[in-house]
């Protein structure tokens, strides 16, 4: 039986940047980006679909950001940082990014009502006002949602959205309470930074890319639809590095899952790494990769965690050790080398989820 073709989703926490620094930093609060998107949806991230168009799924998130949240005229676009959760569900794959978008002008650069076909608004907002949001409600009156001043039914009003302010889902909560967190714990910006794919990358981070394959025509590709949806037969790996710091010596583990549907990167990462789990001390996760494949309906996902054990006596006959130098792979040599520097801004493995993650 042949894989499942997955939707892929990509969703952006914006924060707001500032070309000057007209106030100053103690006046200053952490400001984010919400949509207020139609009804019956409530205000939420930017966010949707990735599309065969899309080049990768960084991509993606600046688009939907763009068609939800901003004014026609914006000329500025949304700069994505950080890759802050990988979720993943049966048939359906989430990527949540950090961004940041610069809007120093009096008048902002957001949407604002009526809006168009994508939203109503967008505002920024501090993380003091998104709690004042209520949590979702379930079967609201249609007619609590209705501007009182016209019979026709159409979506919230500006009025009705700033009197009853509720939020679609958990995601703008747990992201934007994720990065205010580490602002005022004054602690690096949480998952792995976005790198580019090149001959200079960085050893670590995150990693979206479009195969460079000899691509077909347009007439060629195939692509795959459900309801309406792109969707993509997304193949899984993982590339586990084990170090064992008493004996200072590395070993490599490779796992490929075709059909995505079988099992999570999370429960594939779990299982490599529980078989070192009674002298593992440390976990982590250095590089994510994502590589959409040119015929317009395959695409590659593959992580690389790293585990640190304190001796590799007495289990894993079959794992070779070796020291770093030893290492055939050219890219495991450097990710040996760059986690024994211990200057790694690595993630925590909760990066990568079996399921979308909840309040």
């Amino acid at each position: 039986m042949s894989p499942l073709p997955s939707n892929a989703f990509s969703l952006a926490a914006i924060v707001r940047s500032y070309k000057t620094q007209k106030q100053s930093q103690e006046q200053k609060k952490q400001q984010y980006v919400l949509v207020h998107e139609r009804f019956p949806r409530g205000w939420w991230l930017p966010g949707g679909g990735i599309e065969h168009k899309d080049s990768t799924p960084v991509d993606a998130a600046v688009r939907e950001t763009i068609e939800e949240a901003a004014l026609p005229q914006c000329g500025d676009l949304p700069v994505m940082t950080h890759l802050l959760s990988l979720e993943q569900t049966q048939g359906r794959i989430r990527f949540i990014f950090r961004g940041e978008w610069c809007d120093d002008d009096e008048q902002s650069i957001l949407k604002c009502p009526p809006g168009d076909d994508d939203s109503i608004e967008a505002k920024w907002i501090t993380w003091e006002e998104i709690n004042n949001f209520k949590r979702r409600r379930k079967h609201i009156p249609r007619e609590q949602w209705l501007d009182d001043s016209n019979d026709n039914a159409h979506p919230l009003s500006s009025t009705t959205s700033v009197n009853h302010p509720w939020l679609r889902a958990h995601e703008p909560l747990t992201f934007f309470g994720m990065l205010e967190n580490s602002l005022q714990q004054n602690e690096s910006i949480p998952g792995l930074k976005l790198c580019q794919v090149g001959d200079g990358d960085e050893v670590v981070g995150a990693f979206f890319s479009r195969s460079k394959e000899s691509c077909q025509s347009a007439s060629e590709v195939q692509t795959l639809t459900i309801q309406g949806r792109a969707t993509f037969l997304i193949h899984l790996k993982c590339r586990l590095l084990v170090y064992d710091s008493e004996n200072q010596l590395f070993a490599t583990m490779s796992s490929f899952v075709d059909d995505q549907n079988e099992k999570t990167l999370r429960q594939l990462t779990d299982e490599m790494i529980s078989q070192f789990a009674s002298s593992t001390f440390e976990t982590g996760l250095q590089r994510v990769e994502y590589t959409a494949h040119e015929n317009g309906r395959d695409a590659t996902l593959t992580v690389f965690p790293y585990a640190i054990t304190s001796s590799n006596q007495d289990f894993h006959n079959d794992v070779k050790w070796v020291s770093k130098d030893e290492l055939a792979d050219s890219l495991d040599q450097r990710l040996a080398a760059h986690l024994l520097s211990g200057q790694g801004n690595f993630a925590d493995l909760n990066i990568l989820r079996g399921t979308e993650c909840t309040m």
